[in-house]
């Protein structure tokens, strides 16, 4: 198993599983794959990987083009893509979750009123992001690059 569906079934364990211990797991592939890259690795294959991250495939309408885009991508420099866009999003959804679910409860003036409110839209962002996650699983297992590039 490569790594970046490793990195995609930490994201989705993290939300299903086992949270704590599945986010320090994909924290610590993020320090090692894309934080700290390997001693041999050059400058300038850095900022080539940024450059895979920035790839704008939305313009192109052929999907043989497409294609031929993803595959020149190496398989390391989408183990760090896979990465990054697992652990980024683990941080977004936790803190939207837990902030947007603690912002409904203080502006509902701790009534019982803001429970269902509460249920309801931690149901819709944690779906959101088990989707999501799952997408980009899929994009790894066929070595695709991921989904989501927001950041």
């Amino acid at each position: 198993m490569n790594k970046s569906v490793h990195a995609q079934i930490l994201y989705l364990a993290n939300l299903l599983v086992l949270p704590g211990i599945s986010f320090v797991l994909l924290a610590l592939q993020y320090r090692a794959i894309v934080w700290k890259p390997r001693k041999g690795a050059a400058k300038s294959k850095s900022s080539k990987i940024r450059d895979v991250l920035d790839l704008n495939l939305d313009d192109v309408k052929d999907l043989k083009k497409r294609r031929v885009i993803e595959t020149s991508v190496s398989q390391q420099e989408l183990d760090q893509s896979h990465t990054r866009v697992a652990f980024l999003l683990s941080m977004i959804g936790g803190l939207s979750v837990i902030g947007g679910c603690s912002t409904i409860y203080l502006l509902m003036e701790h009534s019982t009123h803001a429970w269902p409110m509460i249920i309801v839209y931690f149901t819709i962002m944690h779906t959101s992001f088990v989707l999501w996650g799952m997408v980009n699983l899929a994009q790894a297992m066929s070595s695709r690059l991921p989904f989501f590039k927001f950041f």
